[in-house]
């Protein structure tokens, strides 16, 4: 397949791409509602075949570090499939779509590199794009710049036991709603510590997040493991559990507490221009 790959630096070129996109959408499909630009947008490649097929864009921006230029990425078959169906059912992806990124990426690292960048950054898309991130960095010989974060897991809930020792922590059920619940580590008097709470829908069951402020480790253990044997009494038809942790160490110390083991890792990766 042959890919063309053009730079656009008009300020709503991205809201004009997305426009592109739901038009393919089937009637009645919920689309986003477009993007705004980036503070510090430098534009965004665009990738097309030979006949004008849109499959992709990469919006590039200024990153947190001075002289490193940060990248995001879209394929557009994959994100119709995902506005759809809620999923993506190949994340890994296929030849096409992975020379489709490295295209992208390499035109995203030709604009940095003329607007005096000396490197490019993107995050890896997790489970719905890592594998193609990897392949892409091999590929274009990039490095990974740090870790992000980890999924922690219980694969077999049905098998997972509670570990011994753990403290007795006072809590209480979140307010639900359809579809999804929660539970709250409270303090002596009473306060909200900590919160966990996730979509129960389907076999598996994930928290994207954990809020907590003041509590230690042990505790915040111990709410996990109680949340885990709530989910699996409510839903005994819910076979795995998982937990997104991002670069928090109090967290990653209580998910390992309560026999969580990491089944996945997210990294930044950095091209060196």
């Amino acid at each position: 397949m042959e890919i063309v790959v053009e730079f656009d630096r008009t300020p709503r070129a991205e809201h004009q791409l997305w426009q592109e996109l739901c038009a393919g959408l089937p009637a009645g499909t919920p689309a986003p509602a477009g993007s705004r630009p980036h503070p510090g947008t430098l534009g965004v490649a665009t990738a097309r075949s030979d006949d004008g097929t849109l499959l992709g864009w990469a919006p590039v921006f200024t990153g947190r570090e001075p002289k490193a230029a940060t990248v995001e990425w879209l394929l557009v078959t994959r994100e119709r499939e995902r506005i759809v169906h809620g999923s993506v059912a190949d994340p890994d992806g296929t030849g096409d779509e992975e020379a489709a990124l490295v295209a992208l990426f390499r035109a995203a690292a030709d604009a940095a590199r003329v607007a005096g960048f000396r490197a490019l950054d993107w995050l890896d898309r997790g489970d719905t794009g890592a594998e193609l991130d990897a392949r892409a960095a091999a590929e274009l010989e990039a490095s990974v710049h740090r870790e992000l974060g980890r999924k922690w897991g219980v694969s077999a809930l049905a098998r997972w036991q509670r570990p011994e020792g753990m403290p007795a922590v006072r809590t209480r059920r979140a307010p639900g709603g359809t579809g999804w619940q929660g539970l709250e580590l409270l303090t002596a008097d009473g306060r909200t510590a900590a919160r966990i709470a996730a979509v129960v829908a389907g076999p598996e069951v994930y928290v994207e997040k954990v809020g907590h402020h003041g509590v230690e480790a042990p505790e915040l253990g111990s709410l996990v493991a109680d949340f885990v044997e709530q989910v699996r009494e409510d839903h005994p038809s819910v076979e795995s559990f998982q937990v997104r942790e991002q670069d928090d160490e109090v967290l990653g110390a209580a998910l390992k507490s309560a026999k969580l083991r990491i089944s996945h890792r997210w990294w930044q990766y950095r091209l060196t221009l």
